[in-house]
């Protein structure tokens, strides 16, 4: 297999504890990539930076993006407005390369020992514009996921408690489901991220992160079909939405792009300090 170009998109805060666990892994794409690592880098209290500095010196494959904004209260603002910046980068600059990856940066997501064999499994399959993973340790990005017919946020529902956990319920029978088949492991979804996604560039550089939420971006009656299988309906807010589930929903739309999950595992198995939900801050 030709060794792609691709890059590796980082949004760091205050990462030190997992940064070297990913940084280590991305190192160990060099035989998949030629890889140029662009990070959004937001003021921290700890050694981050000096961790990216310090990879840079030794690798000199890193862009550091410092930003200079004013922080939003809201996380999903701030994270969507760093991976934006990292896009307009791309756009900017490595437009021409094949993929580009967003990949946690925390304590958890991404620090189990990478499985290149996975990697290089799934950038010969062609069924796929965004691709992202199962986990070991367990799904826990429930909020980035949709899938039929649970694509509208849980946490924009009336008691999102229920909605969540029926959706969980829900998603482990479709993901067994899918292990269990021959042949065909790729559950297509409508957005989906679990800590770690592989993108085919010229799918997604029209379109953009947001934690608002844009009505006409849905299938057709799919919220109120939502709303009658959970028997809850949605709250008038239309802010404060994970980031990832615009920009998926948006390559849908203007693209056709293909969202799937693998029902492989990236990364090896840790112990995982977090469970749970990805909540708003």
């Amino acid at each position: 297999m030709s060794i792609k170009d691709c890059c590796i998109c980082l949004c760091v805060y205050n990462n030190e504890e997992g940064l070297p666990y990913v940084l280590n892994n991305i190192k160990k794409l060099d035989n998949i990539f030629n890889t140029k690592i662009l990070v959004f880098y937001d003021y921290s209290n700890d050694k981050s930076l000096s961790l990216l500095n310090d990879y840079n010196n030794n690798n000199n494959n890193m862009e550091i993006i410092i930003n200079n904004d004013k922080k939003s209260r809201a996380r999903t603002y701030n994270i969507a407005f760093a991976r934006n910046k990292l896009l307009q980068l791309i756009r900017d600059k490595y437009n021409k390369y094949e993929y580009f990856i967003m990949m946690d940066s925390n304590e958890y997501s991404c620090i189990g020992n990478i499985k290149t064999d996975i990697i290089k499994e799934t950038l010969s399959m062609n069924n796929w514009d965004c691709i992202s993973f199962d986990r070991e340790a367990g799904y826990y990005d429930t909020w980035a996921l949709s899938f039929e017919p649970y694509i509208y946020s849980f946490f924009h529902f009336d008691n999102w408690e229920c909605v969540v956990s029926t959706m969980r319920n829900e998603f482990t029978i479709l993901l067994n489901k899918y292990k269990n088949k021959q042949g065909d492991e790729l559950i297509p979804v409508y957005s989906a991220f679990n800590g770690f996604a592989i993108y085919k560039t010229n799918k997604f550089l029209n379109c953009n992160y947001s934690a608002n939420i844009d009505l006409s971006l849905f299938p057709p009656e799919s919220i109120k079909k939502q709303e009658k299988l959970t028997g809850k309906s949605i709250i008038s807010r239309k802010t404060n939405d994970c980031e990832h589930r615009h920009f998926h929903l948006e390559a849908i739309k203007k693209n056709n792009a293909l969202i799937r999950i693998s029902t492989k595992s990236v990364f090896s198995k840790v112990e995982n300090p977090r469970s749970g939900l990805r909540g708003p801050c």
